[in-house]
């Protein structure tokens, strides 16, 4: 109509089908990429503080792959184990597991676990040197043997000393333990002795003394130490000796521990 004015009329325009298509797109990229962000982020914080750890630690033992123990090298050239290995304890109260089976090749005339070796063989070749040769005079002896050496114990003891079974059973532990409770089922304990020299004397010798110095610098240590059969609950033996690893055997020397007190030390989260 004449002299009325008009509305100005304001559409809305409501976005096409493809532009709301490209907006979900583009918000998904967004997301996509962000998310990607945050993930390599946190696999970069989680790689540094692995590697801050293990430094600060000194790095980690070797794993265990396949059942078998791994190793690295010492200083001294000397494979290292970890402690699962050389600490294990074959005792009455802790017999071995039926899978725990010892890696034995023939070395000395005995069985021995192959990865002691080459500390044993340094071991000797350095008592040698310094005049005192030992020979090993027992290695590793199967449970069903060392069964049959411990019923034999028994019925000694029940027929010369007059113990009653059950006595003359505790008795026979301390000394020859029944199958799968015995050191030497490990592989990582040997017997030894002077070369040429009377086995009952061993203390007396030079080479005990020499290993009373310097078995633990090879990885060695005795396993039924004087002073400790309360805890090994086995009698005094000069002649067992047992393989824990170096850095061990040395710390276990440092703070005079048998083997028992020593894991139950390091259980104990010292060290």
């Amino acid at each position: 109509m004449p002299g009325k004015k008009r509305k100005n009329r304001i559409e809305h325009v409501k976005p096409s089908w493809h532009a709301d298509e490209q907006i979900k797109h583009i918000r998904l990229l967004m997301i996509l990429v962000f998310s990607l962000l945050i993930l390599v982020t946190g696999v970069g914080v989680w790689y540094a503080y692995t590697q801050i750890h293990q430094l600060s630690q000194g790095g980690s033992e070797p794993e265990s792959s396949g059942g078998e123990e791994s190793s690295t090298e010492s200083e001294e050239g000397l494979p290292v184990y970890p402690d699962s290995f050389c600490l294990k304890i074959c005792a009455p109260e802790n017999p071995l597991e039926d899978e725990e089976q010892p890696q034995l090749v023939e070395y000395g005339g005995v069985e021995l676990d192959e990865r002691i070796i080459p500390a044993l063989k340094e071991l000797l070749q350095a008592a040698e040197e310094a005049g005192c040769p030992l020979q090993i005079t027992g290695g590793y002896i199967s449970p069903q043997e060392q069964d049959a050496l411990y019923q034999q114990e028994v019925e000694r003891l029940v027929k010369d000393k007059g113990y009653s079974r059950v006595m003359a059973e505790r008795q026979a532990e301390k000394t020859v333990p029944k199958g799968g409770c015995s050191e030497m089922q490990t592989g990582l304990s040997f017997q030894v002795g002077a070369a040429g020299g009377e086995e009952e004397s061993f203390q007396k010798t030079k080479a005990y003394s020499f290993l009373v110095r310097n078995a633990a610098d090879y990885g060695f240590v005795f396993r039924y130490p004087e002073g400790s059969e309360v805890i090994t609950n086995h009698e005094f033996d000069p002649t067992c000796l047992r393989y824990v690893g170096v850095k061990n055997a040395q710390r276990m020397r440092e703070l005079s521990m048998c083997l028992e007190e020593y894991v139950t030390y390091r259980e104990n989260g010292s060290d």
